[in-house]
């Protein structure tokens, strides 16, 4: 993968990024967020209080709006919007999964009415398939449960085994019905990739392991172009790096990308998400830090890692990806802590004859609206993305991304 280079001993540092804002309401460490853009590019973002048995929304950062109040059950919730922009909100309730519904872009909500689901655990996804048809999963000991139709008419247990935990669930253009979820079936743990059928009757698994758990989810989503990319962590008793694979048509494109890094604890929590552009972005935690790196090229390849120290440790990790940036959520166990995090400059440093050539990049793509500056001077560069400039410290900035340090000794 690129990565920032370190060319013929010229130091390049990797980027870090902006603030955090917390998002009024308490809540227990067992809370993931549900977030979505919408089609009017509306920031919605889903969630449930256990200790005040509610499910409250927000819009665009604003101060949350309770939905649904007096749940005995309230838990992990799951927003999706249909093509028609009717917006679906599923959450458990006393009697299994209800759903409301917004038609003005999450300002007001009306129902609820009750799904298929008679089982009042947390919705742990949801999706959208090509022809609008809703989707959303339940997991448990001996089941994941995959619901399709807006109340679930159809459903499945796609895992009969012990035991499914953290499952996600994807269409891709196709209209291929995909899942993912972790089992500790095996001794060492795995994160199984499970193709599935017309009547959602698995027709083809993969294991991913050894890996541990990684809460809130497996991430595992599907682009416009008819791509699907799940992210795995490596290794048992602690993971070793996140790995994003590709696939197409239910099969692996490869082995993927892995960012190799040593975590701790239930580090990393993942996340990854696709803008309206099909850019794929890559979230994760580890090292105190939230980690974000955003693909041009359909997981083939990434642009530099972007990096934020994390407010408090991190129990689990949202994502929604902006025209051109990422929004983060964190939950830090006691509160829901959001930041907006752009794309890194990955600056290759090159040396022609006496001279030294700096070149910006996002994931291979020349940056020409970059701008280096070095003791004082600033050297704009061309439309290739690069520029001559002296020795020295220096730094390189574009608009809409992370800035980046660089070195030339």
């Amino acid at each position: 993968m690129r990565r920032l280079a370190v060319a013929l001993g010229f130091l390049v540092f990797v980027p870090a990024a902006g603030a955090w804002t917390t998002i009024p309401g308490a809540v227990d460490d067992g809370v993931a967020p549900s977030m979505i853009v919408t089609q009017a590019g509306t920031v919605l973002v889903s969630f449930d209080s256990r200790s005040s048995g509610t499910i409250s929304v927000t819009r665009n950062h604003g101060t949350p709006t309770v939905v649904v109040a007096n749940d005995p059950y309230a838990g992990r919730t799951q927003l999706v919007q249909q093509p028609n922009s009717a917006v679906q909100l599923y959450f458990p309730d006393a009697q299994g999964v209800g759903r409301m519904t917004s038609i003005d872009d999450g300002e007001t909500w009306s129902g609820p009415i009750q799904t298929q689901s008679h089982d009042a655990g947390g919705v742990e996804s949801a999706a959208i398939g090509p022809d609008g048809t809703p989707l959303f999963t339940q997991d448990g000991t001996g089941f994941v449960d995959v619901f399709r139709g807006i109340g679930g008419e159809t459903s499945a247990n796609v895992f009969t085994s012990c035991c499914g935990y953290d499952s996600t669930v994807a269409v891709d253009a196709g209209g291929l019905v995909q899942v993912a979820f972790y089992s500790n079936a095996t001794p060492n743990g795995a994160f199984e990739y499970e193709m599935l059928g017309p009547g959602l009757t698995p027709t083809a698994s993969i294991p991913l392991g050894p890996t541990v758990e990684h809460t809130p989810r497996v991430p595992i989503v599907s682009d416009r172009s008819g791509n699907t990319f799940l992210a795995w962590a490596p290794g048992n008793p602690m993971a070793i790096g996140v790995t994003v694979v590709p696939f197409r048509g239910g099969v692996p494109v490869g082995d993927g990308v892995t960012f190799k890094a040593a975590f701790s604890g239930s580090d990393p929590h993942m996340a990854l998400v696709v803008d309206g552009s099909d850019r794929l972005w890559a979230v994760w935690t580890g090292q105190g830090k939230i980690h974000v790196a955003r693909s041009r090229t359909h997981g083939a390849d990434f642009g530099a890692v972007v990096t934020s120290p994390l407010p408090g440790t991190a129990y689990q990790v949202s994502a929604a990806a902006l025209a051109g940036s990422v929004d983060v959520i964190v939950n830090t166990g006691s509160a829901l802590a959001e930041e907006e995090l752009d794309p890194g400059l990955t600056l290759r440093i090159t040396k022609a004859g006496k001279k030294h050539v700096v070149q910006a990049l996002d994931d291979g793509f020349a940056v020409s609206t970059a701008r280096f500056t070095v003791a004082g001077r600033t050297y704009r560069a061309n439309a290739a993305g690069k520029a001559t400039v002296p020795s020295g410290s220096g730094s390189a900035a574009a608009p809409g991304y992370a800035s980046a340090a660089f070195r030339i000794p």
